[in-house]
């Protein structure tokens, strides 16, 4: 058989092969798997929208933010730039708003399982891609948000935190919704790393306008070593504290991707940030060194919603501890862990969800759950709280800020890698009539859904509520209000504020395609990031 014979054999079949990989793909991709842009920072940092990456030239702190909010503004106008590290709201420096938004990235591209809920009921926590209720034909017609309430439950946002009940349940059958650990890993948001410290405390402080003293953490005694290094020392076996200046680095709900949603102080360089919430979730790890393990003692003191909870380690026996404003112990639990023999002691205490846990070496070593109902937790957590007045408007409640003091003895140590985070933190507060569209009926006023305690959101059969983990940012079920006609017309459901299962796409696998990178001078953002591809949890 000649060459040109076989070529001509070739291509038919060629052609075929390519017409049966191009079928199955499009039946894949219709069927099984899908792609998805991210449009908006209602996920970040979860998942990122169309954003921006800031680099700061103090501390190396790197972050996204979004810059939509800047496009309304003239290409010259300076704007303050910041480093969440330093201060959440005065700004390190300046820059023109045509400079940010020439580098602006692309929202994150993630995969999508779709028709996975036709075989499988979804689960608490999942991020889920669905249909907008309110507006299923627009340019805004796929969602993607955090499932945190079923059909078939009540649910009920409270300082933050996620209570659920059965429908038939009264507020004192609310017991707290907790996530699994592997979610909970990939929410933690970051107040304060130890890496990142400015090159010269002296310009920072020139630039905010505000004496800098180092790390939030600010120690008790002379003997310590902290002022221009990442490895703290103190040299003493005497008993010493860390105490946090809250003054400097909040323990708040701030989200450095809104830092730009934030209003600015008129005429100043720094932002008003009075409508944040204090956070009491929190997170604390550090690498110890003590110089005798068998001596070293530490115990960190988190003083938060009218209570203390104290995490323990001294001799090989980790304990937490759950007391009242006057001392006395309501809870405690205790577990075993090595000290170790001049080695490193990986810590890592943690307080979310009505838990409270100590890790060594990343094993847990000791656990404490307490069940406090809604009404419990609002009066813990609320100076002389009213249940009329917080019901007028959650947003109002005068809540407790925590305070921590983190305490040493017993041995000379250093300490690196000293790290804090929050939980997420979803917000309450009143609905905006301007959110919702005229279209889909009577606009509707009243708390957000899901923030009266004596009201809570009801989900039926079928019936699930979305919150995005951009609380400060998003638009999800607290806000919706009734759904578009269109939406009531394919799953027979008018119920106002909930996503209808018939509405579900699917849940969020990966991010196979993060913003790319730019090629520095041409403005092209074509290099793959692939360092951010994750799973999505």
């Amino acid at each position: 058989m000649s060459d040109s014979s076989k070529q001509q054999t070739d291509l038919p079949e060629t052609f075929q092969s390519l017409l049966v990989a191009f079928a199955i793909a499009l039946a894949f991709r219709g069927f099984v798997v899908e792609g998805f842009v991210i449009p908006t920072g209602s996920m970040a940092p979860t998942l990122l929208g169309e954003h921006v990456r800031f680099r700061s030239p103090d501390t190396g702190y790197d972050y996204a933010f979004d810059q939509t909010g800047l496009k309304r503004s003239r290409p010259d106008t300076m704007v303050p730039v910041f480093d969440p590290m330093i201060s959440e709201d005065r700004g390190i420096g300046a820059t023109q708003v045509g400079g940010i938004l020439s580098n602006g990235r692309m929202g994150d591209r993630v995969l999508v399982l779709k028709y996975l809920y036709e075989f499988f009921e979804p689960d608490r926590w999942d991020v889920v891609v669905f249909k907008n209720p309110v507006d299923p034909i627009g340019p805004s017609q796929n969602y993607i948000k955090r499932l945190v309430g079923g059909d078939g439950e009540q649910v009920l946002l409270v300082d933050g935190d996620v209570f659920v009940a059965p429908l038939d349940g009264d507020l004192s059958d609310f017991r707290i919704a907790r996530r699994p650990h592997h979610v909970q890993e990939s929410v933690w948001q970051p107040v304060y790393d130890s890496n990142f410290l400015p090159i010269s405390a002296q310009e920072v402080e020139t630039r905010i306008k505000r004496r800098f003293d180092g790390p939030p953490f600010k120690p008790a005694g002379a003997a310590w070593k902290i002022a221009d290094t990442r490895d703290w020392r103190w040299d003493s076996e005497n008993v010493t504290w860390l105490d946090w200046a809250d003054d400097q680095l909040p323990l708040d709900d701030f989200n450095a991707y809104n830092i730009y949603r934030y209003p600015p102080i008129r005429g100043e360089n720094r932002l008003n940030l009075r409508d944040l919430h204090p956070v009491s979730d929190l997170r604390f790890t550090a690498a110890m060194t003590p110089d005798d393990p068998e001596t070293f003692a530490t115990s960190l003191e988190l003083e938060a919603r009218d209570h203390r909870f104290v995490f323990s380690l001294e001799a090989g026996e980790a304990e937490v501890e759950m007391l009242d404003a006057g001392g006395e112990t309501l809870q405690s639990a205790t577990g075993d862990y090595e000290p170790g023999h001049g080695g490193v002691l990986d810590v890592e205490f943690t307080h979310v969800d009505q838990t409270m846990v100590i890790r060594v070496a990343g094993e847990e070593v000791a656990r404490l759950e307490y069940e406090w109902n809604p009404l419990s937790r609002l009066e813990n957590a609320t100076f002389e709280f009213d249940m009329e007045r917080y019901r007028a408007n959650p947003r109002l409640a005068d809540l407790r800020r925590p305070r921590v003091r983190w305490k040493f003895e017993g041995s000379p140590f250093s300490l690196r890698g000293v790290n804090v985070d929050r939980d997420l933190y979803y917000r309450v507060g009143r609905l905006d009539t301007r959110q919702q569209a005229a279209a889909n009926g009577p606009r509707m006023d009243g708390p957000l859904f899901g923030s009266d305690p004596l009201e809570p959101a009801r989900l039926g059969p079928d019936q699930f509520m979305m919150l995005g983990d951009n609380s400060g940012a998003s638009r999800d079920s607290r806000y919706w209000g009734r759904p578009h006609p269109l939406a009531v017309s394919t799953t027979g459901d008018d119920t106002p504020f909930v996503v209808h299962r018939d509405l579900l796409v699917g849940k969020a696998w990966c991010v196979y395609f993060p913003a790319p990178n730019r090629i520095q001078g041409t403005g092209l953002s074509i290099v793959p990031d692939l360092g951010r591809m994750r799973f999505i949890r």
